[in-house]
């Protein structure tokens, strides 16, 4: 498990929207897009968001304005989530997010996603390396940054 919040839950809340306007736009008016960059970084590379995201879109689709079933697939992303930062919750409420609330939910594991220190707003498969490069990189920042506060 990955390091969480001290206090065992979401860096923000679920209707804190406003404290990041890119993260909200997003998940609001692409929540596909959203969705796949998500599970890209919480499959640490193995699912692309591409991939995820038309998904996400073929689900939201599927039964056309008498609702969706994306909510199926994104409430999964969210328990991962959950359980690689330590966060509290279960599955029952997941699930009932997703269903209710889905874009508000996938704002805030984005913001959450954020606050682990991954930038969620980056084109991850844009180089050879993708996901693996850009997990590198953060391993690399948040130890040199342990060392400086050890070195003081």
């Amino acid at each position: 498990m990955a390091s969480g919040n001290r206090n065992n839950d979401w860096s923000t809340g679920l209707c804190d929207c406003t404290q990041d306007c890119r993260s909200c736009c997003l998940a609001c008016w692409c929540p596909c897009v959203a969705f796949g960059r998500i599970a890209e970084i919480v499959d640490r590379g193995q699912s692309s968001c591409c991939k995820m995201g038309c998904i996400f879109c073929l689900l939201g689709l599927l039964l056309l304005n008498h609702g969706s079933l994306s909510w199926i697939v994104s409430m999964g992303y969210r328990t991962k989530i959950r359980q690689q930062y330590g966060i509290m919750g279960g599955s029952c409420h997941d699930c009932i997010l997703h269903f209710c609330c889905e874009r508000c939910a996938l704002c805030q594991e984005y913001r959450e996603l954020q606050f682990q220190g991954y930038d969620v707003s980056a084109d991850q498969t844009s180089s050879i390396f993708g996901l693996g490069y850009t997990l590198f990189q953060n391993t690399i920042t948040k130890t040199s940054n342990l060392l400086i506060k050890f070195a003081r």
